[in-house]
């Protein structure tokens, strides 16, 4: 997702600015549109002052020009963003999702340890009874899990 060198994904991409071929048109319309709207208003507000001929045309023409870089800019920063958006979703799903492993392993150690400090209660406590001589009934841990379960 993040090499656009691969081959397969080189068909989706224009190579100007890295922009996806098919959001391309739809930038086009954007760019346009906002440039058009532009013109309409740098022209009413230059007319405002009354037609002064060339003076008139030239400020319009470099009103509108000077527009021209942050018309582009809109569309580049929207479709940038929304693929911005999703390598950080890409990002941060895996970072959730390895937490979440180790949380698992982690527990799953906490369980061993915990099942072998039963084992190891249980028998000192069985070796504790034979070296006193004492009958010892207690079940070891596998059994008490199995009474549990059942």
């Amino acid at each position: 997702m993040l090499c656009m060198n691969d081959a397969k994904d080189n068909k989706d991409w224009v190579s100007f600015l890295g922009v996806r071929r098919q959001w391309v048109g739809i930038a086009l319309q954007i760019f346009s549109i906002l440039v058009l709207v532009y013109t309409i208003f740098a022209t009413r507000d230059h007319l405002s002052g009354g037609w002064l001929g060339f003076k008139t045309l030239r400020a319009i023409v470099l009103d509108v020009t000077t527009f021209i870089p942050t018309a582009g800019a809109v569309p580049l920063i929207l479709f940038t963003g929304v693929d911005i958006l999703m390598i950080l979703y890409g990002l941060v799903k895996e970072g959730i999702e390895k937490r979440r492993k180790i949380r698992e392993a982690q527990g799953e150690a906490q369980g061993r340890l915990l099942a072998n400090r039963e084992w190891l209660d249980w028998n000192a406590r069985r070796q504790a009874a034979e070296a006193a001589g004492e009958e010892f009934t207690e079940p070891n841990p596998a059994e008490k899990h199995a009474d549990y379960r059942s």
